[in-house]
């Protein structure tokens, strides 16, 4: 009767066996924090404004200088001259370009338009905007 069993041992023993699982993936890397560089603009300030009248008074130049105080160049920048009444209300408006375009931070530009010269404007606003 041992003989059976011993038989019977044997083919269970010589059995084919499952492969071994795979390997386990490796871990992921751990989850890190950066800082992000912080945001940069071109911010403009416009310096003092000088305002001239031609020769035969006809006309006034006005000029002045618009100061990057961002921290990044500008380009494409625009200056818009708006000559104002007592009130407030827009008389006479001009666009230009200054010179040079590209604006580094801490540095100016400079600006000069003609306007009419007309009595009822009292007051400049000067605006600059780009990118």
């Amino acid at each position: 009767m041992r003989l059976p069993l011993a038989g019977a041992a044997l083919a269970l023993g010589c059995a084919r066996q499952a492969p071994p699982p795979p390997p386990a993936p490796p871990p992921p890397p751990p989850l890190t924090e950066e800082s992000l560089a912080p945001s940069t603009t071109a911010e403009f300030q416009i310096g003092p404004i000088k305002e001239t009248a031609t020769a035969d008074g006809a006309a006034v130049f006005v000029e002045g200088t618009v100061r990057n105080v961002g921290s990044r160049p500008s380009r494409d920048v625009k200056v818009s001259v708006e000559g104002l009444d007592s009130d407030g209300t827009r008389v006479v408006s001009v666009d230009t370009l200054p010179t040079p375009q590209a604006i580094a931070p801490g540095t100016s530009a400079t600006f000069v338009v003609r306007l009419p010269n007309d009595p009822a404007v009292r007051t400049y606003h000067v605006v600059a905007i780009g990118r």
